[in-house]
C-alpha cells in the first residue's frame, strides 16, 4: 500500500490494537524478571513481536502525518522495531518493561488524540472507524475514547466558532 494520509488510519488503529495486545500478555507481571519468567516466555516474546509490528506499521504512516505530529519520537519507535528484529537477545528486559508499562501510555494516548482529530478533519471516515469498531480484530482498542476525543474536539470547535460569531 502507498504511503497516504487516508491509509494513516489502518496503520494507527494497528498499532492501538497492538498496545492492547501487549498489555494484555503482560498485565500479570509485575516487574521485568517476571514478564521474563512468565509461561516459558511467551508473552514476553508476543509483547516484543507487538512491539516489532508497531514499529513496522510507523514506517509506513505518510510523512505528512508523522512532520505534522513531531511531538512523538516516531524514528525510535522504528529503531526499536530493529533492534528487537536484530539484537533480540540483546535487549535490555528492565528497558523493555518500562517501555511496556510507562511509554505505550502516552503513545495510546498521542495515537487517539491524531484518530479523533483526523476524524474530526474528515481525513479519515468515521465510518471507517464504525467498522473497525464492529471488527473482531480490533478488541483491544477503546474506541470509546477515540469517539470522546472527537466530541470534545467538536463542543471546542463550536465554542471558538460562536465566540467568533458573536464578536
Amino acid at each position: 500500500m502507498l504511503q497516504s494520509e487516508k491509509n494513516d488510519l489502518l496503520y494507527l488503529l494497528n498499532i492501538l490494537e497492538y498496545i492492547g495486545k501487549i498489555w494484555k500478555y503482560t498485565e500479570e507481571a509485575e516487574d521485568a524478571e517476571d514478564l521474563f519468567e512468565m509461561n516459558e516466555q511467551m508473552n514476553l516474546n508476543a509483547a516484543l513481536t507487538l512491539l516489532a509490528n508497531i514499529g513496522e506499521n510507523v514506517s509506513k504512516i505518510s510523512e505528512s502525518l508523522k512532520q505534522q505530529y513531531t511531538h512523538i519520537s516516531w524514528r525510535a519507535l522504528k529503531d526499536f522495531r530493529n533492534r528487537v528484529v536484530h539484537d533480540y537477545a540483546g535487549l535490555n528486559l528492565s528497558i523493555v518493561y518500562e517501555i511496556i508499562t510507562c511509554e505505550l501510555k502516552t503513545l495510546k494516548t498521542d495515537i487517539e488524540k491524531i484518530v479523533s482529530e483526523k476524524v474530526f478533519e474528515k481525513t479519515f471516515e468515521i465510518e471507517e472507524i464504525n467498522v473497525c469498531k464492529d471488527s473482531e480484530f480490533y478488541k483491544y482498542i477503546d474506541f470509546d475514547t477515540i469517539i470522546s476525543n472527537l466530541l470534545s474536539d467538536f463542543n471546542i470547535k463550536n465554542t471558538i466558532i460562536e465566540k467568533e460569531t458573536n464578536n
